[in-house]
């Protein structure tokens, strides 16, 4: 039972019903065993006893504020005491603290929004018996680990509630730059048509972009596929084709839902990581060998797809890189778009949202929150693993994952190395190892008459050679706007 006077209650029940929590989640917590299953309890009660012994220096103010208003084994500890074995977790916007040993819960008075949880660091928190001998089912709810500046605790997160839109990311030009990788990266982009797209660095907002996503639906009808959605509480449908006009896109290739294993796909993600896999499904992203390609492909991922787990690729992804590194145009990229939108997944669509407002000149909402942007830095690519740790800005360290698992440093820019118009798009390791030895024979060695200490040497082909491969053409789609006709 819980026991709060009456406009306490008033105030918990208000929250709870803003916040879509239902009463049965807050009582059927699982034991605590259940809630740390993934991790180790003993590390998270180790933190949560530093905090409250005062170890990570949290003001006394804040420290008497918490034990003022909560007590362990019917009594109230010491300022500084050792309060028992207790750690924080959540379920949805609610903060539990949990006894280990008497599965024992704390929950706050009252449920902040995302915007001030920074500020919330202990609130008032009451007692509250846990008897209840109900459980939410393990494949109902995931298990992640959270992070902020005083706790680390498990997080609930029903699959059902897919939380707040996130901003879609935009390329970061100055590590392209540093890292030699710019005239490659627009290479590709020019090559999938998404110049306009990508060059169009708009607001995105946070309503705009979550009934835009919920509201979302794609009907692929033989003749006229189309979409519909909502501009805030604007209902609006339109032709696939002019929605393809909206985002920058050429309305061009087949419509059709892409098979799990397309033949052709699985030959382009074997050809890009010279990994020989079975199936897409079980594609990593960091598998991609050459960085202006894989770089690329983060982006598709993050900002057009919108996947929230950036390390799996897809037959989606593979469609983008397919068109950017052939030149040809068999999947309809705006079919692919509107599939993923449907979804409703945790998708990043704020970019594609705003592009739609501006299409339809309906205007923004004055009291909508812009949502933080988001750009594939330095910081955004070492999350990723795509460079070392200890990477800077004017010194990158790239990271090149072998198809046998070894993986290799290489210090970036390597355009002799990584060129993906001169050479293939997956490379062995001695290929790798032996360029990386001619590099730094020339570093150790000014004059030009100088030869090299072992026997062997690696050229690679040049415009003239027998064995160089032109680039593919993109098609005239992307080059004369002016061209899209109807939909056929």
């Amino acid at each position: 039972m819980i026991k709060l006077n009456d406009e306490d209650m008033r105030e918990a029940k208000k929250s709870l019903k803003e916040k879509g929590i239902k009463p049965e989640d807050v009582k059927n917590l699982p034991p605590i065993e259940d809630i740390c299953e993934t991790i180790p309890p003993s590390s998270m009660i180790e933190y949560m006893k530093d905090i409250v012994t005062n170890k990570r220096k949290i003001p006394n103010e804040e420290i008497s504020t918490m034990l003022a208003n909560y007590s362990f084994n019917g009594k109230i500890p010491k300022k500084l005491g050792d309060p028992g074995a207790v750690i924080d977790c959540n379920k949805g916007m609610v903060t539990f603290n949990v006894d280990n040993k008497e599965h024992t819960v704390y929950f706050p008075k009252r449920i902040d929004k995302k915007g001030k949880m920074k500020k919330f660091k202990f609130g008032e928190l009451f007692k509250k018996a846990t008897t209840s001998t109900g459980r939410p089912s393990r494949a109902s709810t995931q298990i992640r680990r959270s992070y902020n500046e005083d706790v680390i605790a498990p997080s609930f997160a029903p699959e059902e509630d897919h939380g707040a839109p996130n901003a879609s990311s935009f390329p970061c030009y100055e590590f392209l730059t540093n890292a030699g990788l710019l005239d490659d990266f627009f290479t590709l982009v020019n090559r999938a048509g998404l110049a306009t797209y990508v060059g169009d660095e708009r607001g995105q907002y946070y309503r705009l972009t979550k009934i835009f996503v919920e509201s979302f639906k794609f009907h692929n009808t033989e003749y006229e596929p189309t979409v519909a959605f909502k501009i805030y509480d604007i209902p609006v449908t339109m032709k696939l084709e002019e929605f393809c006009f909206a985002l920058g896109i050429a309305p061009v290739g087949t419509a059709r839902r892409i098979d799990d294993n397309p033949r052709d796909l699985l030959e382009l993600y074997r050809g890009i990581t010279g990994d020989d896999c079975r199936t897409i499904q079980r594609g990593k992203i960091r598998n991609i060998q050459l960085p202006a390609i894989k770089y690329f492909a983060y982006y598709i991922g993050t900002s057009i797809l919108g996947r929230e787990n950036t390390s799996n690729i897809s037959s989606y992804h593979l469609a983008f890189l397919n068109v950017a590194l052939t030149g040809e145009t068999p999947y309809h990229l705006g079919s692919l778009i509107a599939r993923r939108l449907s979804s409703r997944g945790p998708i990043f669509g704020g970019t594609i949202a705003s592009r739609i407002l501006t299409h339809l000149d309906i205007p923004l909402d004055s009291n909508d929150v812009p949502l933080t942007p988001r750009k594939l830095d330095i910081a955004a690519m070492k999350s990723h693993h795509f460079v070392t740790t200890n990477s800077t800005i004017d010194n990158i360290v790239y990271k090149m994952l072998f198809a046998d698992g070894n993986e290799k440093e290489i210090p970036l820019p390597q355009q002799g190395l990584f060129n993906i118009d001169r050479q293939s798009w997956s490379l062995t390791k001695e290929v790798v190892e032996e360029h990386m030895k001619i590099q730094e024979f020339h570093q150790q060695h000014d004059s030009e008459n100088a030869e090299p200490s072992y026997d062997y040497t690696v050229t690679y082909p040049d415009v003239s050679s027998s064995t160089y491969m032109e680039p593919g053409r993109p098609s005239s789609y992307y080059e004369d706007t002016t061209s899209w006709g109807p939909w056929e």
